[in-house]
């Protein structure tokens, strides 16, 4: 007579009706720690950076090395400096693309994308934080950046996370979408 139950002892997983291993909440636990952990580590480095720029750089650069330099710059428009006057409607946009992000994958249970969208929500937050607090009006302040490379725009932490974020993301679909596999499993 075969066995109809689960053996005792067994290390053999659950498995789903579409052959897909069962969301454990310890899993899904860990990965939503994880996501959250990576946000906050790149928010705290990111404000940390500000802070020293802000009070390093106020009298002028400092050259590292090859065109590598620290130079304070205050940033009112998006990306690049670009549309500085819309920058109160598009900071509404980036805080609205960034909670979009983290419900998409808040119940992923793979701990690559729990990174991925770490990186990139702690860099949103990082931004939309000097728009909310060093300016005037709504969302009217500007984004401190301080890494100046001479040949590529000015930027920070925040916006290292989430380029490095978004094109890992971009990878890591593509390599997904391939395999026929979902990136945003549970989701």
């Amino acid at each position: 007579m075969p066995f109809l139950g689960r053996p005792s002892g067994s290390n053999t997983r659950p498995v789903a009706s579409d052959g897909a291993e069962s969301r454990k909440p310890g899993c899904l636990r860990h990965n939503r720690v994880l996501l959250l952990s990576v946000a906050a580590a790149i928010l705290l480095a990111d404000q940390l950076t500000k802070l020293w720029a802000l009070r390093q750089l106020a009298d002028g650069s400092i050259d590292l090395f090859w065109t590598i330099r620290l130079r304070l710059v205050f940033n009112q428009g998006t990306a690049f400096g670009l549309g500085s006057s819309l920058a109160p409607v598009i900071t509404v946009a980036a805080a609205l693309v960034a909670l979009l992000l983290l419900r998409l994958t808040w119940s992923n249970t793979r701990p690559g994308v729990a990174v991925l969208a770490g990186l990139v929500f702690g860099g949103a937050l990082g931004n939309l934080g000097d728009r909310a607090f060093r300016g005037d009006g709504f969302f009217g302040g500007s984004v401190v950046d301080f890494v100046d490379l001479q040949w590529w725009p000015v930027f920070n932490v925040a916006d290292s996370a989430i380029s490095v974020g978004v094109v890992l993301f971009a990878v890591v679909g593509l390599r997904a979408s391939r395999r026929g596999d979902p990136m945003l499993e549970g989701a």
